[in-house]
């Protein structure tokens, strides 16, 4: 019997050659072969079970939102940069992301993605794949047993983190223009994208012979303390940069070095929504959400 313990189950992506350990918290698959039973006029009963359409395996989990790597030509982690590859890409044909876990491997393709950003708290991060298989190989491959990870360079760790502390989101912040004049103080962001591809499939085989990406949508909600209630009926659209920060990688004096960082360039956004709420003991706050599409 395999008894594997949290400590040999870490989480490892690959893409197009680059490979991450991320410093994942929790991580969930699952694998599925879809049946349906038949039924005939004069039998009483099923005639049986039959497939109802090709085996799947869906794996999710969430991480540290770490920025010390570089994948694909931009800092920060590898799910980040593959994200940012996805909803840029003008090619509608995609390649799998390789995904190994307490050593089973699948090839999946994102669907989700998120993270967040409060003040004076570590970010983290949650995503989510689906592995439909290719030609003749498996969704999901291999068997339960036990995988390290990298040893983790706590001294890297310390800096390597986005936070709170040192992300700035004032470019984010609502502004009133009109009496009485305002700025926003922002307090936290959450910000997510979804994908949707499309497998192709032929006779003969059970697994797409290609998978292609279709379209995203993105969102960005921000908790802040001004209410807008000036919203258009076709609101500009705008490009925003959320540009997440560690903690300063040097206490040396008289100045440490800037803080390492990674950035999420949101296209063509709009204000959908605002809105506002009260609780006890606690400031009035408000909450704005952007969406955009690609």
């Amino acid at each position: 019997m395999a008894t594997v313990f949290y400590d040999k189950a870490a989480v490892e992506v690959e893409f197009l050659g680059e490979r991450e350990v991320l410093l994942a918290s929790d991580c969930s698959l699952s694998y599925s072969s879809p049946q349906t039973p038949l039924y005939a006029v004069g039998n009483k009963g099923p005639l049986g079970q039959f497939p109802a359409g090709a085996r799947q395996g869906e794996v999710s989990f969430g991480f540290l939102t770490s920025l010390t790597g570089s994948y694909l030509g931009a800092s920060g982690n590898i799910i980040n940069s593959i994200a940012s590859g996805i909803k840029l890409n003008m090619n509608s044909e995609v390649s799998g992301v390789t995904i190994k876990f307490a050593g089973v491997t699948g090839i999946g393709y994102m669907n989700s993605y998120s993270l967040g950003i409060q003040s004076n708290s570590v970010s983290s991060s949650n995503v989510g794949f689906t592995f439909f298989g290719n030609g003749t190989q498996l969704p999901v491959s291999g068997f339960l047993t036990s995988t390290g990870g990298a040893p983790i360079q706590t001294g890297k760790l310390a800096t390597g983190i986005a936070h709170g502390r040192y992300t700035d989101l004032s470019n984010f912040a609502t502004t009133l223009a009109s009496a009485p004049s305002d700025k926003a103080n922002v307090f936290s962001a959450d910000y997510s994208i979804s994908f949707n591809h499309n497998p192709i499939y032929t006779v003969g085989q059970e697994f797409p012979a290609k998978a292609l990406y279709t379209n995203a949508q993105e969102s960005l909600g921000l908790t802040e303390d001004v209410f807008q209630t000036g919203l258009k009926y076709n609101e500009t659209a705008q490009n925003y940069r959320l540009q997440l920060k560690g903690l300063s990688s040097s206490t040396t004096t008289p100045a440490p070095a800037p803080p390492v960082g990674m950035e999420v360039f949101i296209s063509g956004a709009k204000v959908v929504s605002t809105a506002m709420s009260a609780g006890m003991d606690d400031i009035v706050r408000t909450q704005t959400n952007l969406t955009s599409a690609y």
